[in-house]
């Protein structure tokens, strides 16, 4: 009868892999894959860093600064204010807005509500050489018509308002007035009686006819 073969040790029986071998095989395969892995993903758009670097802050546009004007460190004074008087710039005017002193041409009336002033040493066929306050007294009532009219040739002829050397070399000189005719226009605030000088043949003045205010 024949002995059973050894299943561990007969001759058709493969011989066992020693342990140290399998480790370091397996140690090896795993480095293999770990560098396989590293060069395929260097290659590989996801794993490309280079334009992933993170500003540390974040970017300005430079520009060339604009000069700008700056204020005067120093205050300029504040003129006093002027009183309006003397005549007004040529131009049309309310009548209103006249103060004595222009030279207007046309002149139609006393009683225009406009006047066209003009330079004095051009020709021209009038001038306002006075503009008074009757009364400038608010609770002043009106005096009247007639009351007014009766001063009038003395305030338009007097030497502070006509300038009589001037006004003689024109032998029709005249003068006219307005004022206020009613107690409603005395009420609205209308106190002024303003004289006019032309000629009464309608020719033209040349220069001044109103007095210079002495000082």
């Amino acid at each position: 009868m024949t002995d059973p073969v050894d299943a561990t040790g007969g001759a058709g029986a493969r011989p066992a892999t020693p342990r140290w071998l399998v480790v370091v095989v397996a140690s090896l395969a795993a480095v293999f894959i770990v560098v396989l892995f590293f060069v395929l993903g260097r290659h590989l758009p996801w794993f490309d860093d280079s334009g992933a670097v993170v500003p540390t802050s974040t970017p300005t546009l430079s520009t060339t600064p604009t000069a700008t004007a700056t204020a005067e460190s120093t205050s300029t004074p504040t003129p006093e204010p002027v009183a309006e008087t003397g005549p007004v710039a040529a131009g049309v005017h309310p009548w209103t807005e006249l103060r004595g002193g222009e030279c207007l041409d046309p002149f139609t009336s006393p009683w225009d509500e406009s006047f066209t002033v003009v330079d004095c040493a051009a020709p021209h066929v009038a001038q306002l050489i006075a503009r008074v306050s009757l009364n400038p007294d608010p609770a002043a009532a009106y005096p009247g018509e007639a009351a007014i009219t009766s001063q009038l040739n003395l305030a338009c002829t007097a030497p502070t308002a006509l300038d009589f050397a001037a006004a003689a070399a024109y032998p029709d000189v005249q003068w006219q007035a307005s004022y206020p005719v009613s107690d409603a226009q005395w009420a609205a605030g209308q106190r002024d009686y303003s004289c006019f000088i032309s000629r009464s043949s309608g020719e033209a003045l040349t220069g001044s006819v109103q007095a210079v205010a002495a000082g």
